[in-house]
């Protein structure tokens, strides 16, 4: 099984700021390569589960109905905000969507289990990370799902072939024939494995919204929806079944 994921969050880390665009040509920027991810998961019959932003999610509602409407599903990824907002952007989108949203993902600016367990999220998906270094350091986290004061803890997938984990960095530069060998030999010893990608990813470099290191301007753009593209023929012509989270986890 894979778990598909996708961040829709331009917020790499803390210290990386914005270009100088204005706020609607961001969105649109977003609902174009939105809309590009959706057509190719269609194509597939893929189902998989976006992580909106909280910042973005008031602009995007438009994407937000369109992700829901596809199948999808939506939940939340917080890259800088605090309880208050999340639970008021986590109300204005379950009433948008007449549906609950159940899952938060975290990297840099994570919040107690107790806190999120409050505004009655139902599982967390923590990731770490991906800087260069990679290739010379393992997880710090589990990497299998736990539940902890009664969340469903969802780690980042490591590869037992390489030790390498399915973070969006691996997914941009690894040869794809080495990442298809890591993921069936990971199928072999596990039930899942979760992948995930950035939006940001299928900016071309030039027309990156965000300043990134060079070193993430490698495979971005129509290349790395080429990876995805090569990524979901060989998850079918494997016959691997993909999942959104809360399907598996629920």
């Amino acid at each position: 099984m894979v778990l598909l994921t996708f961040n829709i969050s331009l917020s790499e880390n803390q210290t990386l700021k914005t270009k100088n665009i204005s706020e609607s040509e961001l969105i649109t920027s977003i609902e174009e390569k939105v809309n590009s991810t959706l057509l190719l998961l269609e194509l597939h019959e893929f189902q998989a589960t976006f992580f909106i932003d909280i910042i973005l999610a008031e602009g995007l509602k438009k994407s937000i109905k369109s992700i829901s409407f596809a199948g999808h599903e939506i939940a939340f990824y917080n890259s800088n905000s605090d309880l208050k907002i999340i639970e008021k952007v986590k109300q204005n989108l379950e009433d948008f969507l007449q549906k609950p949203i159940r899952g938060l993902r975290q990297k840099y600016h994570q919040i107690s289990y107790s806190e999120i367990k409050k505004l009655d999220f139902n599982y967390i998906s923590n990731i770490e990370e991906s800087r260069i270094n990679f290739l010379w350091r393992k997880l710090t986290a589990k990497t299998e799902i736990h539940i902890e004061n009664d969340l469903t803890i969802v780690p980042e997938s490591q590869s037992p072939y390489s030790q390498l984990p399915f973070n969006d960095y691996v997914l941009q530069v690894t040869p794809m024939k080495y990442y298809e060998n890591m993921l069936l030999e990971s199928l072999k010893n596990n039930e899942y494995v979760m992948i995930y990608a950035n939006i940001w990813q299928l900016y071309e470099s030039e027309d990156l919204p965000i300043e990134i290191p060079f070193y993430k301007k490698i495979n971005i753009g129509r290349k790395f929806e080429d990876r995805l593209e090569k990524l979901f023929q060989f998850i079918n012509e494997n016959e691997i079944a993909v999942s959104r989270m809360k399907d598996y986890l629920f």
